[in-house]
């Protein structure tokens, strides 16, 4: 039971060593414990997605011969700068040239034929109409006599003979003036025959068809660019790559003569990855750097992303990849078309926010604190945290810009120490 004493004394004794020891530490005279201290200030805070990304150009094209035939004439070469429809090459091939002349002509008479096929029905109108009206004057003659010799008839001035004849005549008459002013309707339905002006539109449309399909070929034969861009490349010999195409050489259908890019800057493909592209928009701000020109950084913005999702590139990977069109604000002279570089995109851009290093955040019961420093004391401040990176923190309440704070977790640091700033590190020599 002598033990109890004792120990309770060993305790006391302890406490009053550790008090000392703290109280010391809060004195002016102790040196404090050395910790890495910083101000807090307002920033532009973002967060990046890295990315590999190919330069290319916006559009590349290859421009092939649609006919078959012999080159004519070429007229660029790589390098060139060209505009879109400028001639590039011509290909020889008199038989298009002749067919395409010999279904103008055609057109060019099935037009003249409409024309004759209106004067012609003009004419037929007339002379149906002349028929007409012949036939009601010789009908009205033949009643008026038959009307002339019933009234005789009647006073018995002629036999009854007489009026039968007159009669048979008014018929006669009257069928030749039905039967004109039918022929008359009927030509006005039928176009008054063969050469109607219905079969000569047709027909001329029938031969404009043909002629524009001929006169497309034909315009085969002239080369041009799609687009204004640069030439890239000018076909070789089917057999002998070392050696260009000349005037005088056979081409066939679909054979490619031309490679041309589009001059209007580069952009960048990147493969984003399936669980990323949730944070990735068209407008976004994206920063190009590479290897292979180093120190440098190209500003750009987010394009164009794919509606749709592709299996990943790399064979050993199951997930998959939304490709992504990058447009450099600038194109500068160091890019080269293939070129491999490196992609952030900044899926967040939050100007003047404030922030903290991540490791000067500790958490305990789900809150998060950071270590104010007043007049060399440390105090345990609570913190409302917004996003992070990879090396900050947004606070959006509990401390303030110039506030100083302890930047990393530091052992033996806790409400109420003494702290002093630890020493820069010193700097590199210069080799």
């Amino acid at each position: 039971m002598k033990r109890l004493p004792v120990l309770l004394a060993v305790i006391a004794g302890i406490a009053v060593i550790l008090v000392a020891a703290k109280l010391y530490n809060r004195s002016e005279g102790g040196s404090g414990l050395a910790v890495k201290l910083i101000t807090v200030h307002r920033t532009n805070f973002q967060t990046k997605l890295p990315e590999n990304g190919v330069v290319q150009h916006p559009r590349t094209a290859t421009v092939p011969t649609l006919v078959v035939g012999n080159i004519g004439d070429i007229y660029a070469k790589p390098g060139d700068a060209v505009s879109a429809g400028q001639l590039l090459a011509t290909i020889e091939n008199p038989t298009l040239q002749s067919t395409a002349a010999g279904s103008q002509a055609d057109y060019t008479s099935a037009v003249a034929n409409i024309r004759t096929a209106h004067v012609d029905e003009q004419n037929a109108r007339v002379t149906y109409q002349a028929q007409v009206e012949t036939a009601k004057s010789n009908l009205n003659e033949a009643e008026r006599v038959y009307n002339a010799d019933l009234a005789l008839y009647r006073n018995k001035a002629i036999p009854r003979n007489q009026v039968d004849v007159d009669k048979a005549a008014l018929d006669k008459m009257r069928v030749a003036y039905d039967q004109a002013l039918r022929q008359l309707q009927l030509g006005a339905v039928t176009g008054y025959g063969e050469n109607s002006v219905q079969y000569a539109q047709a027909a001329a449309e029938k031969a404009a068809i043909t002629n524009q399909a001929n006169q497309q070929q034909l315009s085969f034969t002239r080369v041009l660019a799609p687009f204004s861009g640069i030439v890239q490349e000018v076909a070789s010999q089917p057999n002998d790559p070392l050696t260009p195409l000349h005037a005088g050489d056979p081409v066939s259908q679909g054979q490619m003569l031309f490679t041309i890019a589009e001059s209007a800057g580069y952009i960048v493909k990147a493969q984003v990855d399936e669980q990323d592209i949730i944070n990735v928009h068209v407008g976004q701000p994206v920063i190009v750097s590479g290897q292979d020109f180093p120190g440098k950084h190209i500003p750009g913005h987010v394009e164009l992303i794919s509606p749709v999702a592709s299996k990943s590139t790399d064979a050993s990977s199951t997930a998959k990849q939304v490709l992504t069109t990058i447009r450099l604000d600038s194109s500068p002279a160091y890019l080269k078309d293939g070129m491999t570089v490196d992609v952030d995109i900044l899926t967040s851009h939050i100007r003047n926010a404030v922030t903290v290093p991540n490791d000067a955040l500790t958490s305990e019961g789900g809150k998060s604190y950071v270590y104010v420093v007043r007049k060399g004391v440390a105090h345990k401040v609570a913190v409302t945290v917004g996003q992070a990176n990879d090396s900050q923190t947004i606070v959006k309440s509990g401390v303030s810009p110039g506030a100083t704070i302890v930047a990393q977790k530091q052992p033996g640091l806790q409400e109420g120490v003494h702290v002093t700033a630890a020493p820069s590190a010193s700097p590199m020599p210069a080799s």
